[in-house]
């Protein structure tokens, strides 16, 4: 089960890449929480299928990102991605940032999303 939970997160980030946010309703469970720190514009903590939606129409509104996955790790109903966000905010200023990404997922569906990024320097970037 493991491999496939991998598998599944894998689809949720190619979907981003192509911002196809179909991805949703097909893979994250109809009660998933979503949950990044409140300190950014597009942070808080969501719930469901329209909050994920609500989570990801308001990052966008702020920053236009694009996610370079360095290591997945396989860690059961967990998996835990660390990369690097990079782009620009609507504003134009660019932006490469640390990431980390926890995921859990039950009977093949995303349960749990916690998002991690270097907030601070984000909320400089922003400014």
């Amino acid at each position: 089960m493991s491999d496939s939970n991998v598998d599944i997160i894998k689809r949720v980030y190619d979907a981003f890449q192509t911002r196809d946010f179909g991805v949703i309703g097909e893979v994250f469970d109809p009660q998933v929480e979503i949950h990044q720190s409140e300190q950014l514009p597009w942070g808080g903590h969501f719930k469901g299928h329209e909050g994920a939606v609500a989570f990801f129409t308001g990052l966008l509104g702020h920053i236009d990102p694009r996610l370079t996955v360095e290591q997945i790790i396989d860690a059961g109903d967990h998996v835990v991605e660390i990369g690097r966000t990079i782009g620009h905010t609507t504003a134009g200023a660019p932006f490469d940032l640390p990431e980390t990404h926890v995921w859990e997922l039950s009977g093949g569906k995303i349960v749990r999303m916690e998002i991690y990024i270097d907030t601070p320097a984000m909320l400089a970037i922003l400014a």
